[in-house]
């Protein structure tokens, strides 16, 4: 099936472009005609490469901020009351690469053949899951499309804030650490070899220190190879135990009682929960539903088999805050402010304001964790390398000591 580039004229004579699948050009200008198209030029566009058809058929390419602009176009031209069709071949037409092209064109292929957007995005998990599907469904459903689209792109773009405030974090301080590893391992395993010659040939008993620096730089210049095949097999094991349901319930559950960042992560597991939650409620998700799909997004075990138990009770007429309450492992924060929501009827605002509360306070935490740990590998490196220091100064203060003798 090749790919055709068109130009046509819509109902209103306005120039339209945008490619199109087919087998021949008459079938283009027949599905044009069928879209409301008078077709003026039809012609074989650009192949796409191999490369690019595999990068679409792993579903490569396309990027979370694409989503997140989609989404929000969407929703505006949905706003100005634009058929779908139209509002999804105007985004074919902005498409600057050809797996973004690819995604809408399937999209808009849908619609066009009678299914509803969320029928055609729920075809598409890699780029939209269960959570955007079902608002997307539940936007159709209510008549308010553009406004649960407007709700996305807003969720969206403040997870996607979230993802790069962590990594911006963590990033100096593990910038930081890998420089301090890597020139101990320049001095021990290449400076302190070349100086233990030096050593030997003084023919003089050397210092403890010197002994047990050169006795380390030894021994790793000798298992150095042992210790790379140990740290390859070891990431592999963990890799593999990351992936069975064994390791993946205990790698949960570490997360969340590590000393100092398991109260962060699970402060962070339970803003999703929240957002997630609050945002689906927003957009006219049925309860059960938004609390099915909001357990899934928290992306752990334990906390999602708490949600799934606070469904279960919901569902036989208890309320969300007491459900929450009888979980034990829900903040209080949480709990009281679904409490207040229900009794409001403002829970999905109540949950995205926890969620808010939740991200400042695991932000701070987090931003004064970093703060502390650049000075303590600037203390931890300072010990090894005045260790080092010492350990090379001491023979050299031992051999003036002689000759000033």
């Amino acid at each position: 099936m090749a790919r055709f580039r068109y130009v046509a004229l819509d109902r209103t004579g306005k120039t339209v472009t945008g490619e199109i699948a087919a087998d021949n050009p008459e079938e283009v200008n027949r599905r044009l005609r069928d879209m409301g198209y008078f077709p003026s030029s039809v012609g074989e566009a650009a192949q796409i490469s191999l490369g690019q058809r595999k990068q679409i058929r792993r579903g490569r390419g396309v990027r979370s901020t694409d989503v997140v602009v989609i989404t929000r176009q969407l929703a505006d031209m949905t706003a100005a009351r634009l058929p779908m069709f139209r509002s999804l071949s105007v985004l074919v037409e902005q498409a600057d690469r050809a797996v973004l092209r690819d995604l809408l064109e399937g999209i808009r292929t849908d619609v066009r053949e009678g299914r509803p957007l969320s029928e055609a995005l729920e075809r598409h998990p890699r780029h939209f899951p269960e959570l955007y599907v079902n608002m997307v469904r539940a936007g159709e459903a209510s008549g308010h499309l553009d406004a649960v689209l407007l709700r996305l792109a807003d969720f969206l773009e403040k997870s996607m804030q979230r993802r790069s405030q962590i990594i911006s974090a963590l990033l100096y301080p593990a910038v930081l650490i890998t420089v301090a590893v890597g020139a101990v391992a320049f001095i021990i395993g290449f400076l302190i070899p070349k100086l233990s010659t030096l050593f030997t040939e003084l023919e003089q008993t050397l210092p403890f220190v010197t002994r047990m620096l050169l006795a380390v730089a030894n021994t790793l210049s000798a298992t150095w190879w042992m210790l790379a095949v140990f740290v390859v097999v070891l990431v592999i094991g963990l890799r593999w135990y990351a992936h069975t349901e064994a390791g993946k319930e205990s790698l949960d559950l570490l997360t969340l009682r590590l000393p100092l960042l398991g109260p962060i992560w699970h402060k962070m597991a339970v803003s999703r929960l929240a957002r997630t939650l609050g945002t689906m409620l927003s957009g006219g998700v049925p309860i059960l539903a938004a609390l099915e799909i909001s357990g899934n997004a928290v992306a752990n075990r334990p906390l999602t088999r708490a949600v799934e138990g606070v469904r279960e009770e919901v569902r036989e007429g208890t309320s969300v805050a007491v459900a929450l309450g009888r979980a034990d492992v829900f903040p209080p924060l949480l709990i009281h402010m679904a409490g207040v929501g229900e009794e409001t009827g403002q829970l999905p605002e109540m949950m995205t304001r926890v969620a808010d509360t939740l991200d400042f306070e695991a932000d701070s935490t987090l931003g004064r964790l970093t703060t502390l740990l650049e000075p303590f590998v600037i203390i931890i490196m300072g010990i090894i390398v005045g260790f080092i220091v010492l350990a090379v100064l001491l023979p050299i203060f031992q051999i003036n000591a002689t000759i000033g003798r």
